[in-house]
């Protein structure tokens, strides 16, 4: 199952792979980002990418890296084009709101009121309460989170027949739980919001987007109308393993079309800045107070750290630093832009590359541990990917001993490449994606072997099995990948249209076994490490006595078991039902003492 994060937002803190000396001045951090950046484009095979770095309301960087097209060598800088993903929501957010400023549109208003040519499908719930301030901010309950399909179009539907689910197989937009209630990001929604702007506008949506916003902010090399002259200046999209590929192009412009430049952003941000010093020369179209109604969390828009405004995610840290901001992500580009509201420093970063997310995420972890006050931080940046070493070994060799080559590779050099389960998963997806289904069955079948007790592996191999002809080992994988995770909905959902049964696949334990299990552990090599399992409502789980959460645990047999959705395997020895001990690979050896 391939895991999709191209519309989701994930929340980001410092993740530890060794401490390092934390960077006190800005001219230290720029120059520490400035050499890290060219090996992070070779290390992801990410081809280009443009960045600027703002300290308190200033530039103190902004570069171009690497190339706009490889294969004519021409080089990114401050003026290369690229597609920005879903970041083109703020942007289109600034439309809607000098619309409500014009006193055109109401913000609580449900959204019918606007639409002529288009309306919400019925539904169990009341179209009424999806208003323009819900959709702006994934509060109004719809569909679709992202609007590609992952083609380019030559003819794209219109915006009436993509809302209606003429859109490759995604779906219609349509109301799936109560409006208001809880975030659910939607792209579907931004689709919405283009057609009630063109509506209320009786214009395009991106010829007034042209002539109101971006015009007017100076964003003399931004559009979200892709024509000649923007598609001559845009660097050339890339995939995961950098390859070119098409130049996607969108009916729902406003969720996932806008080009524009680094130069060009950087006003934008400065005019997403209402206390920015020189705001007013950056921002023509709106009052300074609805930018700051743009910025402030809608109700019922928290998800973990992160909480949504008008268009604009927003992320608040421990100790009240907020980050305003968006990130974007389309087959061959990715970007992102964070900015501490409050002391106006932050960074933008543009990439025309698949594997962007592997710079675009570390720069923002880089950035909050300098603005932290702590002074230890951890290291952000990633380890250089197994997939991108196993496709330029299948690149230049074949697949035929690739088994071998990861095997050495793993025992050899374990400790200068990122093993991790996803890294084998993205590669079978890059191969299934091409319909070159054994090549994709063989990558992933490398992953089961490596983490047998992953479910999303077996339901990825089954996926490829599947797609190659193999109907009977991709169901018995597909119920091996819902044996280890019952949760497992795409599994479930594939066997069932397969006609093939999900039940009496699942093993049950003993309760009087599970009580036998549960109790203390403690580490059997002098560590002061403990765990602690209870039994409730006929499951094991793993507690924790300073919080709440807890971890289910799914059997395989009477003794050995599975984390759920996490791939980690423990098994305990009862052969002394007053000694029993537990051995679990990534911890150690424990022994249970009550």
């Amino acid at each position: 199952m391939l895991k999709n994060l191209m519309f989701l937002v994930v929340f980001l803190v410092p993740t530890a792979l060794d401490a390092q000396e934390k960077p006190n001045s800005v001219e230290q951090f720029v120059e520490d980002i400035d050499k890290k950046i060219p090996q992070i484009l070779e290390d992801f095979s990410i081809p280009g990418a443009a960045l600027a770095i703002i300290e308190n309301g200033k530039i103190v960087l902004q570069k171009g890296y690497g190339f706009a097209d490889i294969e004519k060598g021409v080089k990114v800088d401050l003026q290369t084009g690229f597609n920005v993903g879903s970041i083109s929501k703020p942007v289109a957010a600034w439309g809607v709101m000098k619309l409500v400023h014009e006193g055109k549109i109401d913000l609580d208003s449900p959204v019918e009121k606007y639409l002529t040519r288009w309306h919400l499908p019925a539904s169990e719930f009341d179209s009424d309460e999806v208003t323009i301030r819900r959709l702006l901010s994934h509060t109004a309950g719809l569909s679709l989170p992202s609007v590609s399909a992952g083609l380019s179009y030559d003819n794209l539907p219109t915006i009436e027949a993509w809302l209606s689910g003429k859109n490759d197989g995604l779906g219609p937009v349509e109301i799936i739980r109560e409006p208001g209630t809880q975030w659910e990001y939607s792209g579907g929604g931004f689709g919405l919001l283009q057609l009630i702007i063109e509506e209320v506008s009786g214009q395009k949506f991106e010829d007034f987007m042209q002539s109101h916003i971006i015009d007017p902010l100076g964003m003399t090399n931004s559009s979200f109308k892709i024509d000649e002259e923007i598609l001559a200046q845009s660097a050339t999209p890339y995939d995961r393993f950098g390859k070119p590929t098409d130049f996607e192009l969108f009916t729902v412009q406003a969720a996932a079309g806008f080009q524009t430049t680094l130069e060009d952003f950087i006003r934008f941000a400065f005019a997403s800045l209402p206390q920015h010093k020189d705001h007013q020369k950056y921002n023509s179209v709106l009052p300074v107070e609805t930018v700051r109604q743009m910025m402030e969390p809608a109700p019922n828009s928290t998800i973990g750290g992160w909480k949504y405004g008008l268009g604009y995610q927003s992320v608040h840290m421990n100790d009240s630093r907020v980050f305003i901001g968006h990130s974007g992500s389309n087959i061959g580009w990715e970007a992102s832009f964070r900015i501490d509201a409050a002391t106006q420093t932050g960074f933008i970063i543009l990439t025309n590359g698949g594997a962007g997310g592997n710079l675009c995420n570390p720069m923002f972890c880089a950035l909050m541990n300098w603005t932290s006050t702590e002074s230890s931080v951890n290291d952000c940046w990633p380890m250089p990917s197994i997939a991108n070493k196993l496709y330029q070994i299948i690149d230049e060799k074949g697949m035929e001993d690739i088994a071998t080559a990861y095997a050495t590779l793993k025992q050899e050099q374990a400790d200068d490449y990122d093993f991790s389960e996803s890294q084998l998963n993205e590669l079978g997806y890059h191969y299934l994606a091409k319909k070159e289904y054994e090549n994709a069955v063989t990558i992933f079948k490398l992953n089961i072997d490596a983490f047998p007790y992953a479910y999303n592996a077996y339901d990825s191999y089954a996926e490829a099995l599947l797609a190659n002809g193999d109907r009977e080992e991709a169901v018995e994988n597909y119920k091996h990948s819902i044996q280890l995770n019952p949760e497992n909905d795409n599994g479930i959902k594939v066997l069932k249209r397969l006609g093939e049964s999900t039940a009496d696949i699942h093993f049950k334990v003993p309760i009087d076994h599970l009580k036998l299990l549960a109790g203390e552990y403690i580490s059997t090599s002098g560590t002061d490490k403990k765990i602690l399992y209870a039994v409730k409502n006929g499951e094991l789980l793993r507690t924790y006595k300073d919080r709440d959460n807890t971890i289910k645990l799914v059997p395989i047999s009477n003794n050995e078991f599975v984390y759920l959705g996490r791939g980690l395997y423990v098994v305990f020895d009862t052969r002394d039902p007053n000694a029993i001990i537990l051995k679990a690979p990534n911890e150690g050896e424990f022994k249970k003492v009550n």
